[in-house]
């Protein structure tokens, strides 16, 4: 008798033991950073991590510059799997050693503090154009970090061509 697919959520990226109807154990990973959140900068630079997402980074953070301005932030494991599609794809053209060196020569390795908070570097910050209110967003393998008026702008924008980009990928195998 065949084993029935079972869904697994977790909120936290903590593996754990699931038994099928054949009696086997096998285990299931969730890895999925989800949600939007509102936070702000403190005096320092300092950036809250909301505490339902901080299990994923405690074994560091790897912040970024992203596109469209924001920032990415990595668990160390996706930062791995990001980094080496990079380098992967990105010969020695001119194009491929710039989108290279954006990313790598802006990175920037962390631990959180006890409070959940990483410094965001100056630099960082002022391309993101963070002033106080932060909107830190789940992207399935990474955060992005938003100033919140930017954030809202984009979203505003995106939603009007959230049924076409809908019915452009329809019909497309998105999870292979």
């Amino acid at each position: 008798m065949p084993v029935p697919t079972l869904l697994i959520f977790r909120a936290y990226a903590r593996i754990s033991p699931v038994v099928g109807q054949s009696g086997a154990e096998w285990e299931v990973q969730a890895t999925a950073l989800l949600g939007e959140y509102e936070h702000t900068l403190d005096e320092k630079g300092r950036l809250t991590l909301p505490s339902r997402l901080r299990p994923y980074f405690e074994g560091g953070i790897v912040v970024t510059k992203g596109v469209d301005r924001c920032l990415f932030a990595f668990p160390p494991e996706e930062w791995a799997t990001f980094k080496a599609n990079i380098k992967a794809n990105a010969d020695l053209s001119a194009r491929g050693r710039q989108l290279s060196r954006m990313f790598f020569s802006m990175a920037f390795e962390a631990t959180l503090d006890r409070q959940g908070r990483v410094l965001i570097p100056t630099k960082l910050a002022r391309y993101a154009g963070l002033q106080r209110d932060v909107t830190v967003t789940g992207v399935d393998d990474r955060l992005e970090i938003w100033d919140t008026k930017e954030w809202d702008s984009y979203v505003s924008g995106a939603d009007e061509d959230f049924s076409e980009i809908v019915e452009e990928f329809a019909g497309r195998e998105l999870g292979a």
